[in-house]
């Protein structure tokens, strides 16, 4: 870390812990705190590393192997669990522990001073810190005279009232082109789930885990406030929700882990402990995406959105690490005093989202950057208001609900489609083909990023990786070498056969500006410059064009961000 809080080993120091943490809100009712306690190693010695890696790396599934394998990250020693004898020498002070990290070497506890003092005395504690807590503000559903559009004419699925809110990021074309998340698997991090709803029965769940309860029901449970399972619900729907004529999910047919890692009540902590081994969990399992729409700002300053403070950004940054896809919010602080991102979304490798309205303007609830050590931050926008989702009052229930928490599981069901399209890809891949493909991606800024995410131009600014003998998914394909565009770069394009082919650029309008090509073509790959001017030879200026390629049946598009 670029700073390192300071070392509370003696008892005043404990006690100053309890006092800060008071403040903070982070002490519970009978005057103990939450602490995390970070481990100076794994407890074993370089001989036992290796067997224990080796170990560790034989029940990782398949998949989880194959996805690291994309980056490059082996099993290491970070992937360990804790030591159980630092564990049992914590517990033995009276602390109670509450959860374990591997990433981090840590765990959480709840002590009180005495025990906090004994805590930071042990000669393998590395550092005690206050668990960070804050306010969590829950969407609130809207009544209002508001009409969503609807599907078009020709659309393989009747979205109902989600169609604006995919299509506004390109992903009911990509519907068509035959993606739909099949092979990918998400887990969402959230509050709880209702499954039970209509929208989910069709749903492939591959796990669930309670890190609250410590049990593997995600729906609510006795004992659980009222509505715990309702913003889970929500965010889930706009990824993995199908139900014609009223809600789809980007990625409706990806296959999902549900992870229960929040409490709600008015005011409630947050539980960046229980989210920490969510992560951890997801990467165990094999997950290729991980979509959070929780955030945590309260107990930190905006110094410490610097990418390398808040126990979840080290750990979301670290499943980056091991290929891992992070989604998360900016958060809803726009128009408030704090106003920035909120953890993890200040992370380098994270894809941080804020929230736009149907006609693409952003609302002014959305949180800003930059991050404190000068990054732009968001990294992309999705709809944010009047988001069409579904609702816990009963099992066939809908409404339209507002926060950056809708837009960033659309932008991960558009990942997921992505993951679908390029399994090759890695988190860095992705995010830089979504920046390079946004509809401000030539002047990025930090109240919108690089701009609305564009899904349909981000999986075509590439060609799709065909094994060898495979047939091509979707063989619509055209897209620019670079983007952005420069006069005189080249676009390319690919025909699965022989056909009559027209290529042609339009501008925002629909207005035809230039004919780049029109007569027949051989199957296969092929290129043509353009020199950024009409067909009669004037020079067009900067801004955002798309490029159509007709073929036979094959129909594609992309868009293309000209700067001069």
């Amino acid at each position: 870390m670029r700073r390192s809080r300071a070392l509370l080993r003696v008892a005043a120091l404990a006690l100053g812990v309890l006092l800060l943490s008071a403040s903070a809100g982070a002490a519970s009712p009978d005057g103990d705190a939450r602490l995390w306690v970070f481990f100076t190693d794994k407890g074993i010695s370089a001989g036992e590393r290796g067997r224990a890696i080796a170990a560790f790396r034989s029940e990782l599934p398949r998949r989880a192997l194959e996805r690291r394998a994309k980056v490059g990250a082996e099993v290491n020693v970070n992937d360990l669990p804790v030591a159980a004898r630092y564990v049992e020498a914590v517990a033995a002070t009276g602390a109670t522990v509450e959860t374990r990290s591997r990433w981090l070497n840590a765990v959480s506890v709840e002590a009180d001073a005495a025990q906090a003092a004994a805590i930071a005395g042990l000669p393998f504690v590395r550092e005690v810190r206050p668990v960070a807590r804050g306010v969590k503000r829950l969407p609130e559903p809207v009544e209002a005279p508001w009409e969503p559009r609807t599907g078009e004419r020709g659309r393989s699925l009747d979205y109902g009232g989600s169609f604006g809110q995919l299509d506004q990021i390109g992903i009911p074309a990509l519907h068509d082109d035959g993606f739909d998340g099949s092979g990918v698997l998400i887990c969402m991090l959230d509050t709880g789930f209702d499954t039970d709803h209509q929208a989910f029965r069709h749903l492939d769940i591959v796990g669930e885990r309670d890190f609250i309860n410590d049990d593997t029901e995600t729906a609510n449970e006795p004992g659980d406030p009222d509505g715990q399972d309702s913003h889970g619900t929500s965010t889930l729907s706009c990824v993995g929700a199908a139900c014609p004529g009223e809600i789809y999910g980007g990625s409706y047919n990806a296959s999902f882990l549900l992870g229960k890692t929040e409490m709600v009540d008015d005011e409630i902590e947050i539980e960046e402990d229980y989210w920490v081994e969510g992560v951890e969990w997801a990467d165990s399992l094999g997950a290729d995406i991980v979509s959070s729409s929780l955030g945590y700002y309260y107990w930190y300053t905006y110094e410490d959105m610097d990418g390398e403070t808040a126990v979840t950004t080290i750990a979301a940054d670290m499943a980056a690490a091991r290929g891992i896809v992070v989604v998360t919010s900016m958060g809803n602080e726009g128009g408030g005093d704090w106003k920035y991102m909120i953890a993890p979304a200040d992370g380098d490798s994270v894809l941080s989202v804020g929230a736009v309205d149907s006609l693409g303007s952003r609302v002014w609830f959305s949180s800003v950057g930059p991050t404190y050590d000068g990054r732009i931050k968001p990294d992309v926008m999705a709809q944010g208001l009047y988001v069409r989702v579904a609702t816990t009052e009963d099992t066939a229930s809908y409404t339209e609900s507002h926060g950056t928490s809708f837009s960033c599981p659309l932008t991960a069901s558009a990942v997921g489609l992505l993951l679908q399209g390029h399994p090759e890809w890695t988190p860095c891949d992705v995010i830089g083909t979504l920046r390079s493909t946004a509809s401000q991606s030539a002047s990025p800024d930090t109240l919108m990023g690089w701009g609305i995410l564009d899904a349909y131009a981000a999986m075509y600014s590439v060609p799709l990786d065909v094994p060898e003998g495979g047939e091509q998914a979707a063989p619509r394909l055209v897209w620019a070498r670079r983007n952005p565009f420069a006069p005189g770069d080249r676009i390319a394009y690919a025909l699965p056969e022989r056909a009559h082919v027209r290529v042609g650029v339009y501008d925002v309008s629909g207005r035809l500006v230039a004919t780049l090509v029109d007569g027949e073509r051989r199957a296969g790959s092929h290129e043509i410059a353009w020199d950024a001017a009409d067909d009669d030879g004037r020079a067009v200026g900067s801004g955002i064009y798309f490029v159509s390629l007709s073929a036979g049946d094959v129909r594609s598009r992309a868009k293309l961000a000209l700067i001069r």
